[in-house]
């Protein structure tokens, strides 16, 4: 009777959803883009001095149908560039980079024992133990687009979580929400802000003060919520869904968690500062200094008087990029020098720091892969000549409403597009060169269009049956998919609102 019984709760146990493969749906997009091309007439316009069209400058010209062969050759010119696209490989290496960066943070164990001193400090106060791991996962996401790791951020926490009285669903909460957020209101995110910016057209410090700001109040609301659900499930703990499996919850995760915080060694702390510091050049490397205040050109003087140097200039070098000027090249050295300084810093041997290397750089060799692959959406749109034809039938409708629909519509649309491409890479090269040119003749930022992808991208990604940490953390916390969606929809329905406010300030600030 108790093995009948098992049986038919595993088949009452809701089906998991199977993501669709990105590169799928990516290659799918470029053969319908193809076809397309075969019934979109050909069109051009007129471009600037800096490449961009100019509105009112649309003309008819020759269609270029694109075949078979087209559509599997797009890739690699994604990848290697062309006269008509920019090269993706800068990007991928970027993002292996970071790989192999995040790896070796992983090894050094200063990340996990920094959080499990926060988490083991904070028992006494739920509230202040919330509002930290938020605020953490949040620093995460907008610096470095936290995501595919959820689950191990989940794993960290879950048995302080369970260890408070609360359920699995806090949880999911602090990590699904708490990182999406970061990644919604993303700052300096290479793989988002900086790979959108690039295609773009502009610096991804453009629109930088005004996602801060963002970043805040969506940090505060989420701490709210997420304290305000776990004060009512602390108080009537048969009100969580998941109070039916309370005990199996603590049987299974509680004895993960030995109780004591592990002190940081001087190695780990060093290491953890180094970590801290990458992010931090990286933050002044991507601002536009002189584009904020043209006097502020400190940083530009800076690096000619070390190349003014007789010997210190010829041994550093003479071409030094000057914060403000940075872009995916300098961010990947950055990356990789520290990678191995960091290396040194816990004593690996040479050996072992190229293993963690390679191993952290073919974990994100998938991801790498996203933006050649996305680009050559790009690539075939541009071959086809219907681009220009399809800017056109958006400089006609879209561009025609006012600025603030215009950009109301314009998260509405990614949200639905981010359901599909759930990557910030994937999505900014298959989209961002078609949207930054209508924000322009629609009279809009272009830094919005940026700030307007990530907000629908960061929703997307708390909700979306192809979203990697939705469906890891709840599948591990057992939760139903179902129950997450009526948990999770009210918030990101207060968060639309805030990114529609967000966005109205945006366009009347210009």
């Amino acid at each position: 009777m108790a093995e009948l019984t098992t049986q038919q709760a595993e088949e009452k146990k809701p089906r998991k959803l199977k993501s669709p493969n990105t590169y799928v749906i990516l290659f799918f997009v470029t053969l319908g883009i193809a076809a397309l091309s075969w019934f979109i007439p050909g069109g051009a316009y007129d471009l600037n001095e800096a490449g961009q069209a100019i509105s009112g400058t649309y003309h008819a010209v020759d269609a270029n149908p694109q075949g078979i062969w087209d559509v599997f050759l797009a890739p690699i010119i994604g990848m290697v560039g062309s006269a008509r696209t920019s090269a993706a490989i800068a990007i991928s290496l970027t993002i292996m980079a970071f790989g192999s960066f995040l790896e070796m943070m992983d090894n050094t164990g200063a990340i996990k024992s920094f959080l499990g001193q926060v988490t083991s400090k904070s028992q006494g106060n739920m509230h202040v133990l919330i509002i930290a791991l938020v605020a953490i996962m949040a620093f995460f996401g907008t610096l470095e687009g936290a995501y595919e790791e959820g689950i191990v951020y989940y794993m960290m926490f879950v048995p302080v979580i369970l260890s408070l009285g609360l359920d699995t669903v806090v949880a999911v909460m602090i990590v699904v929400i708490g990182t999406q957020v970061g990644c919604l209101a993303s700052t300096v995110n290479p793989f988002s802000v900086g790979v959108a910016s690039g295609i773009a057209g502009v610096s991804s410090g453009e629109g930088l003060a005004l996602r801060a700001i963002l970043l805040i109040v969506l940090v505060a609301l989420a701490s709210f919520v997420i304290c305000r659900y776990a004060d009512k499930i602390k108080t009537h703990p048969e009100l969580s869904t998941q109070f039916f499996r309370r005990e199996k919850d603590l049987a299974e995760f509680a004895g993960t968690d030995d109780g004591a915080a592990e002190e940081l060694t001087s190695k780990q702390r060093t290491a953890l500062i180094l970590f801290v510091l990458v992010f931090t050049i990286m933050i002044f490397g991507f601002i536009p200094w002189t584009s904020i205040n043209p006097s502020w050109t400190f940083f530009d003087d800076f690096a000619k008087a070390i190349a003014e140097v007789p010997v210190l200039g010829t041994v550093i070098g003479k071409d030094i990029t000057p914060f403000g000027s940075w872009y995916f090249n300098e961010l990947t050295t950055l990356v990789f020098v520290m990678t191995i300084v960091i290396g040194f810093v816990m004593g690996y041997d040479i050996e072992k720091i190229i293993g963690i290397v390679m191993k952290g750089a073919s974990a994100l060799v998938s991801t790498a892969f996203v933006v050649p692959m996305a680009r050559g959406i790009q690539v075939v749109m541009d071959a086809g000549q219907i681009t220009p034809t399809i800017l056109h039938f958006g400089e006609m409708t879209l561009s025609s409403l006012p600025p603030i629909v215009f950009v109301i519509v314009s998260l509405v649309f990614y949200f639905a597009i981010a359901f599909f491409i759930p990557s910030s890479t994937g999505l900014a090269a298959a989209t961002m060169a078609i949207m930054a040119a209508l924000a322009r003749f629609a009279n809009v930022p272009v830094h919005l269009m940026v700030t307007i992808m990530c907000m629908a991208l960061g929703m997307a990604k708390m909700v979306t049956p192809t979203s990697v940490i939705v469906m890891t953390c709840t599948s591990a916390a057992h939760i139903s998919y179902a129950d997450w969606i009526k948990k999770i929809l009210p918030i990101i329905g207060m968060i639309f609102v805030i990114c529609c406010i967000t966005l109205v300030i945006g366009v009347t600030l210009g």
